[in-house]
């Protein structure tokens, strides 16, 4: 046994003696191949940027330790994200070298010398092939400045930002490089940017290859790169732009989804250059099957079975609001409308309180029958009640401005399709730039909390404008306004909700001085409340008199059910007409009976409208109507220095042909974006009491830009014998068609026709007046027919400024007063009825 033992001992002492020559040999061959780094030196290119000692702390390589290139790699990488640096580099000289084993010899010993180059101060910033745009407007695009270190980075992305400027101005291939100019021992450069300008290229054609389902007009209407064309230099269309494209890219593969190619995938453009100047545009894509949806089931609804869900959902389809699901078996699909039904479904039981009911589709592939079939599967949660309503961030408003918008009142079933509703009353407000409705848990069980948070915004305004038409001439104006108006709440006057107006408007022809104040929830009601204060000069409706106004109007207003509109008001104003000097003279000599107009008169007027208004948009309707009657009565009960009465109606009514036509025809994409556009009136003034005629500033004229577009303003009409001054009419009716058409998005070309007559008796049609003067001459001349009727064209601009019309009107019917060329008429707006 101890002979045993001291043989164990001697095998353990053999095997430790082993390792111990195992780890000597491998610390040698270490030794022998991995080199030392014996020193390193620091040397400066120029001013020094840093202390020696802040370089040292940055490298992790250490003098006596191996060396290893990685390493010096990573100082590299330090020394550079300090941001002290322009330029780094290392040499690496060999101070020592060994005998290797297999005979050769291998360094030993480095010395790294670590040269670095501090960021020199930039001392002039040049711009060499700029054209387009010049070296001061470059500049203010940049974010390297002189006096600033230099910064590779930043000098990088200056050059990618002037290129982007470049490139949106259409000069697509355009090249912008930087080149500093370095002077190393003073620690100063200058940098170049070198453009490389393209010549400008108008876009000549954009094709789609490989898609057969839809024609290239309905594809290039999709998007915003389009072909050069005449108003380009308006418009700012038919210049390629990258950022652009990138955003069309992406409406042409929602426009694809939303018929039903889900799979539809654009692939890479391709650009032809016929000429230096011109580029084609090719698109290829790649369409996919049309999906379409198979059968539609519902999962998880207990509490209501899925007819009743789907006979109850309402969801919007464009301007159209649709009943029932808009994916059925059957329906193409579309991402956008599963989207919609989804969130019917939600809104289902949503405005039922089951305000955390959720709706989740599915879609399943049925191969058998190429088809989407849907799944919804509904958690309907438990049904709440509206506990109390809190408004949160109003610092100006009062809470009862917010408070009567709201659909929704506590105790109530927590509705929330009301809210949502009472979430868009108050942005249409204009009060706030963001609201919120969000239900809030309580302590009570099925109840919550309806929490409205609203940021307010700045309403007041002032403005400053000029504009120009063809009737009033040039005009300046200036405006102040506050939109959220408290009479009652000095010196800020705001927060109440009502609005408030100080207008000034001065021009060649007409000076106008207006305060408005409008309280829209009038004695608590939905009744708005309005007044007025003018004073007018008004010189552009004659050259021969001027016509003064000032007065004060109030009135009521009230929106009806069944989208029917009422109004009454009270005008009390004094009208004081004046004629020139030369056309008094004139008249005196003919004894006209004209100069009874002359002077002024208190006109105490009651007016009422009703209306009934059913379009789709109040700048450029495309469908809907609205029809009005209108009537005053001036003196009598009310007083006043004249008595007489006016009847008015207006119809107006719009048409979208496209919406006529069936969804797939050929006709429907040829007549997308087509207006037509229906306008008649009618009216009839005359005097009662111990008037013994309609004042002259109370009269129907026709001819100018709001209706007879082929006439001169006011040249259609009953006029006085000897001057040929237009003196208005007792009755008139007017009609126009128009019908307009999309060129590009913010222009559209108009064709109409207008037809009207005034006439001088109340309720007459006749064209001749029968008063005659003492001895028989007569005292009216009227125009020559039963009507006067002009054709034309127009262009409609939507410009940020706003809407701007130009018709130019051919005169049909003519007479010895009525001219016998075209007229150009120019105003704002697109509608001319109200």
């Amino acid at each position: 046994m101890p002979k045993t033992n001291s043989m164990m001992k001697l095998t353990k002492n053999r095997s430790l003696r082993l390792c111990a020559v195992l780890v000597a040999c491998l610390q040698l061959a270490a030794a022998e191949e991995t080199p030392v780094v014996r020193k390193i030196i620091i040397k400066h290119v120029g001013p020094a940027a840093v202390s020696e000692e802040l370089i040292r702390a940055n490298i992790r390589v250490k003098e006596g330790e191996a060396y290893s290139r990685f390493a010096v790699d990573d100082d590299i990488k330090n020394l550079y994200g300090t941001s002290y640096f322009f330029n780094i580099r290392v040499t690496e000289d060999i101070t020592a070298t060994e005998l290797a084993p297999n005979g050769t010899r291998v360094p030993k010993e480095y010395t790294l010398t670590y040269v670095v180059q501090g960021r020199p101060l930039i001392t002039e910033i040049r711009f060499s092939g700029n054209k387009k745009y010049s070296a001061s407007k470059l500049r203010k695009k940049l974010t390297s400045k002189s006096g600033e270190p230099m910064d590779e980075r930043k000098l990088f992305t200056d050059a990618q930002v002037i290129l982007k400027m470049y490139q949106k101005a259409g000069l697509q291939r355009t090249t912008v490089d930087y080149k500093p100019s370095i002077t190393e021992s003073l620690g100063r450069g200058i940098v170049t940017f070198e453009v490389q300008e393209s010549p400008k290229v108008k876009i000549k054609e954009v094709l789609f290859e490989d898609s057969p389902s839809f024609k290239q007009r309905k594809l290039r209407k999709v998007i915003k790169t389009r072909r050069w064309w005449i108003f380009s230099w308006i418009t700012g269309s038919g210049r390629f732009k990258d950022d652009v494209f990138e955003e069309d890219k992406d409406k042409l593969r929602e426009f694809y989804a939303d018929k039903g190619y889900i799979d539809m995938e654009l692939k890479e453009p391709r650009f032809e250059y016929p000429k230096t100047n011109n580029l084609i545009l090719h698109l290829p894509i790649s369409e996919g099957p049309q999906y379409k949806v198979g059968a539609v089931t519902f999962d998880g609804n207990e509490l209501f079975t899925q007819q009743q869900i789907v006979q109850n959902l309402t969801s919007k389809d464009g301007e159209k609001t649709k009943r029932g699901l808009q994916l059925k078996e059957g329906s193409v699909f579309s991402p956008k409308r599963l989207y919609k039904d989804t969130e019917a479904i939600e809104n289902f039981y949503g405005a039922r309180g089951y305000i955390e009911s959720r709706a989740k589709p599915e879609q399943i592939a049925n191969v058998e029958k190429g088809t989407l079939d849907l799944k919804y599967s509904i958690q309907e949660g438990d049904k709440f009640y509206v506990e109390k309503i809190e408004i949160q961030g109003n610092a100006k408003t009062k809470d009862t401005v917010i408070r009567r918008e709201l659909a929704i009142t506590p105790g109530e079933t927590f509705d929330m399709v009301r809210a949502k509703v009472s979430k868009s009353r108050l942005e249409q407000m204009q009060f706030f730039n963001k609201v919120e409705a969000k239900p809030e848990p309580t302590d009570v069980p099925n109840r919550k909390n309806l929490v409205i948070s609203v940021e307010e915004k700045n309403t007041g305004n002032v403005a400053l404008g000029a504009g120009f038409s063809s009737v009033d001439s040039v005009i300046g104006f200036v405006e102040v306004s506050q939109g959220n108006f408290d009479i009652t709440n000095p010196p800020y006057f705001t927060g109440a909700g009502q609005k408030a107006r100080l207008r000034a408007q001065m021009g060649s022809r007409r000076q106008d001085y207006v305060a408005t104040f409008v309280e829209p929830w009038f004695l608590g009601k939905r009744l708005s409340l309005s007044v007025d204060l003018y004073h007018r000069d008004l010189n552009f409706l004659s050259d021969n008199y001027n016509q003064r106004q000032t007065g004060s109007r109030i009135g009521l207003t009230r929106q009806l059910p069944r989208n029917f509109i009422g109004n009454v008001s009270y005008t009390l104003e004094n009208i004081q007409i004046r004629f020139s000097d030369s056309y008094r003279f004139q008249q005196q000599k003919f004894g006209s009976a004209i100069l009874a107009e002359e002077g002024a008169r208190l006109v105490s007027r009651f007016g009422t409208s009703l209306a009934h208004d059913t379009r789709n948009n109040f700048q450029m309707p495309t469908r809907g109507h609205r029809a009005e009657v209108l009537g005053e009565l001036v003196g009598g009960p009310f007083g006043g220095d004249s008595d007489f009465y006016k009847l008015e109606a207006r119809v107006s009514q719009y048409w979208s042909p496209d919406r006529l036509l069936d969804d797939a025809g050929v006709a429907k994409d040829i007549f997308e974006g087509h207006i037509v556009e229906f306008t008649g009136r009618a009216g009839v003034v005359d005097y009662y009491g111990d008037s013994t005629r309609v004042p002259l500033f109370d009269r129907w004229f026709l001819g100018g830009l709001y209706n007879l577009r082929g006439y001169k303003f006011r040249a259609i009409g009953p006029r006085e014998y000897y001057s040929g001054e237009p003196i208005g009419g007792s009755t008139y009716w007017f009609s126009s068609t128009e019908y307009s058409i999309p060129i590009i998005e913010r222009l559209r070309f108009a064709m109409f026709y207008d037809i009207g007559m005034v006439y001088p008796g109340a309720y007459s049609f006749a064209p001749e007046s029968a008063a005659t003067d003492a001895i028989g001459n007569p005292l009216v001349r009227g125009n020559t027919g039963l009507y006067n009727d002009n054709w034309g064209v127009g262009i409609r601009l939507n410009l940020p400024i706003g809407p701007l019309r130009l018709d130019y009107g051919i005169p049909i019917t003519r007479g010895p007063d009525t001219g016998t060329g075209g007229k150009f008429q120019f105003g704002v707006g697109w509608t001319r009825d109200f």
